[in-house]
């Protein structure tokens, strides 16, 4: 190392490397140079070879809680001196899904189209929904009450206005599924449904058709 006592290589989805990139790297790994670390990173644990893993020491990281995400995020505009409504940072925690990183990414987008806004220094729900492509509730619901209605026409002119008003699909039908998940946790403890009307008189069974279905479209 030109600085300091290490000189520290990060590999990053080191899961792509070939099997032959593998050899080539054990011997380094099996009697590497006091002054030298390794550190190989991956999502996919499972597709590294048992001569790699033995060798190595394993550390596995795990997603953030909403909580802790939801912290982060507040404690950053806090000190950015900005203000965000609670659905809107609800919104962003909900579409990070546990990654620190995602959750930064998000804001960081948000952030910066706030700079053409009027209040460069409060974002709205509003705003959020705009700049990350997210639909309305409410859209959700006349999609899901016409189909549960067998109402095609009607179902066939929500997906209209979804696609008159730029509506990512693809992020629709995740933001589908997430109500859907929300609605049989809510059906199950026997909570408010408030505003998804569309399951009020659905039974469990139904639920989770709609739900096969929108993971079919998903994928």
């Amino acid at each position: 190392p030109s600085k300091g006592r290490f000189k520290v290589y990060i590999i990053d989805e080191v899961h792509m490397m070939t099997k032959e990139a593998f050899n080539a790297l054990l011997k380094t790994l099996e009697e590497p140079p006091t002054h030298v670390m390794f550190i190989l990173a991956t999502t996919d644990v499972h597709k590294l070879p048992p001569t790699i893993l033995s060798r190595c020491q394993r550390y596995d990281f795990r997603l953030g809680t909403e909580e802790e995400i939801r912290g982060m995020l507040k404690e950053i505009i806090s000190k950015e001196k900005m203000k965000i409504e609670n659905e809107g940072l609800d919104i962003i925690v909900r579409n990070a899904r546990g990654s620190y990183r995602d959750a930064l990414s998000l804001l960081d987008v948000i952030v910066n189209s706030q700079l053409k806004s009027e209040d460069s220094k409060k974002i709205t729900v509003a705003e959020v929904r705009d700049v990350l492509g997210i639909p309305e509730v409410y859209m959700v619901n006349d999609l899901l009450t016409a189909l549960t209605k067998g109402e095609a026409q009607k179902a066939l002119e929500s997906i209209e206005e979804l696609v008159q008003k730029g509506t990512n699909l693809v992020q629709f039908t995740a933001f589908t599924l997430e109500i859907l998940r929300e609605v049989l946790v809510k059906k199950i403890s026997k909570k408010d449904l408030g505003d998804f009307t569309f399951a009020e008189d659905l039974q469990l069974k139904e639920l989770m058709y709609l739900i096969k279905e929108f993971l079919n479209v998903e994928r």
